[in-house]
Formats: structure tokens, C-alpha cells, sequence
């Protein structure tokens, strides 16, 4: 099952499992590392506004913004530890897809 699926459910309100969790966090490292190779990605286009509101994103978020988000949800980070999100925003921003 693929991530933007899983969100899906997730906006729609089922739980998302450990073990899906752990798929999350893995596909989020991958997209991470994917979007300093290639901007075609799909990670890096507009999420639905569903996905933004049950990821407690800004309307018009991108996809990985919304996966990171929904994974702070699930496991926050620890206390002095950066939080998913604003490793995706530190990438987004250092790779271009951002602007100050």
C-alpha cells in the first residue's frame, strides 16, 4: 500500500498501525533523499485539502509535509529532537523548492 493511500484512510479516520507507521517512516527517508536528486517527485506536488486538515498542515501543503506531519503525530519526537516536519522544511528549503 502506498503512502498517499494510507494517509487516505488516515484523513477518512482509521489508525494507522505500528508497523504501517514504520513504512511511513521509511518511505518519508526515501522521499527525502529523492527529492535532492529529482524534482519530478510526487511527494512534491499539492496534497488535498482532507490531507492537509487531518494533518494539522497549512491548505495547499505539499504531500511530504503532510506525511512528516502525520508522523509527529503518531511518534512525536523526543524532547531536544527535531520534529519530521521541520526536517522536510530544512530539505525543501536547502534543495530549492522553497523560497525566503
Amino acid at each position: 500500500m502506498n503512502y498517499q493511500l494510507l494517509l487516505e484512510y488516515y484523513a477518512e479516520g482509521s489508525e494507522i498501525t505500528r508497523q504501517e507507521a514504520e513504512l511511513l517512516d521509511l518511505e518519508l527517508y526515501s522521499q527525502v533523499e529523492s527529492i535532492k536528486l529529482s524534482s519530478s517527485q510526487g511527494c512534491i506536488a499539492e496534497a488535498p485539502k482532507h490531507i492537509c486538515k487531518k494533518a494539522l498542515v497549512c491548505e495547499g501543503s505539499l504531500w511530504i509535509t503532510c506525511l512528516a506531519a502525520v508522523l509527529d503525530q503518531l511518534s512525536p519526537p523526543s524532547l531536544g529532537q527535531k520534529s519530521r516536519g521541520a526536517k522536510v522544511f530544512d530539505e525543501l528549503f536547502r534543495n530549492g523548492y522553497l523560497q525566503s
